[in-house]
């Protein structure tokens, strides 16, 4: 999965990127080039899993970071003709939004209107550029699927046209369907980060009550932190880290909720398998069938798939190992159509 960060010129979106990835880039209004990087999504319950087993390798689920070039924070004033967005932002699975919380003149929600125009006019650029085009190929060979496809269009370059995103423009997944090879941003789920000063830690309901009215249809999930403390958290030594958390009077990196934030807001899910060799952390979608979730391991054992064998992570934890649950009865045997639910500790059997 990957999830492009940005954000306005001085946000401290490349700020974030550091913390989340433990990374030392520039930052500041003259870092334009992109960044990138592989993270562990932290994950409590597979810790606790291996402490049982203690296998040879842990292997948390990942999530990939990357840091984009600024908006230019003109918004509307930048014309429709101008806005052109990497690729990297195109094809990410998410947006990560980076606002200024932190300077004294600080205005977030007029920050993030500005970057949802930019957003906007990206898309409407796109959709012009394909529009006529679709529209002529209907006309000369009468085809069905590309004078859906134009349709859709025109209906999504209305619903552009008039402000607002296309998150809200009441598409169905037919119409998506028909929309998903453009890419557009304004699809896209977002997750807001409220990037505050340091005096603001643990008084930031402030700055999340401003967004608390925003909906968005295509996933939205919003995190409050200091990027700076982040940043100098992720530096140190897990004991230093400890005692820096210990003295802002904070449990947890904020950095850890934002990483998980990242991996649900997408509606991804992780069931788990513990054995001696390896403890993991396997990605899929939420509501895929069981079948298709041993692919997740190996197609070998989705063609081969004869069923799953299932605890959930709740019972293991009130029970407080797997065999424990088992012998309480909380074992279940699963046939190819059960839906893995999210912590699900799973056994396939197969044949091939």
């Amino acid at each position: 999965m990957k999830i492009a960060i940005i954000g306005l010129p001085q946000s401290g979106k490349t700020t974030v990127f550091n913390a989340a990835a433990g990374k030392t880039e520039a930052v500041g209004d003259y870092s334009k080039a992109s960044h990138r990087a592989v993270i562990k999504v932290p994950d409590d319950r597979l810790e606790k899993l291996c402490e049982s087993v203690n296998p040879k390798k842990i292997t948390h689920a990942e999530i990939e970071y990357i840091d984009i070039s600024a908006f230019s924070g003109k918004g509307k004033e930048a014309g429709a003709t101008t806005i052109e967005m990497p690729e990297d932002v195109k094809y990410a699975d998410a947006l990560m939004v980076v606002i200024d919380c932190f300077s004294p003149d600080c205005s977030p929600r007029k920050h993030f209107n500005l970057f949802n125009e930019e957003m906007i006019l990206s898309d409407q650029v796109i959709i012009e550029r394909n529009l006529e085009k679709k529209v002529r190929t209907a006309q000369l060979t009468g085809d069905q699927e590309a004078m859906h496809e134009g349709e859709v269009l025109k209906s999504c370059l209305a619903c552009l046209e008039d402000g607002r995103p296309l998150s809200q423009g009441g598409l169905d997944d037919d119409a998506l369907r028909a929309i998903t090879k453009y890419s557009l941003l304004s699809l896209k789920p977002l997750l807001i980060v409220l990037n505050t000063a340091e005096s603001d830690i643990g008084a930031q309901d402030k700055w999340l009550s401003q967004f608390a009215d925003l909906t968005i249809p295509g996933g939205r999930e919003t995190v409050a932190l200091c990027g700076k403390i982040e940043m100098e958290l992720a530096a140190l030594a897990s004991d230093d880290r400890a005692a820096f958390l210990a003295d802002l009077g904070i449990d947890r990196p904020a950095m850890e909720l934002l990483i998980q934030k990242s991996y649900s807001l997408v509606g991804l899910i992780v069931f788990f398998t513990v054995g001696e060799p390896e403890g993991r952390a396997w990605t899929i979608r939420k509501g895929t069938h069981a079948r298709k979730a041993a692919g997740a391991i190996h197609s070998d054992i989705e063609r081969g798939f004869i069923r799953a064998e299932v605890v959930s992570y709740a019972d293991f934890e009130k029970y407080g190992s797997e065999r424990a649950a088992k012998e309480a009865g909380k074992f279940r045997v699963e046939g190819k159509d059960y839906i893995v639910a999210d912590g699900d500790i799973i056994l396939f059997r197969f044949n091939i």
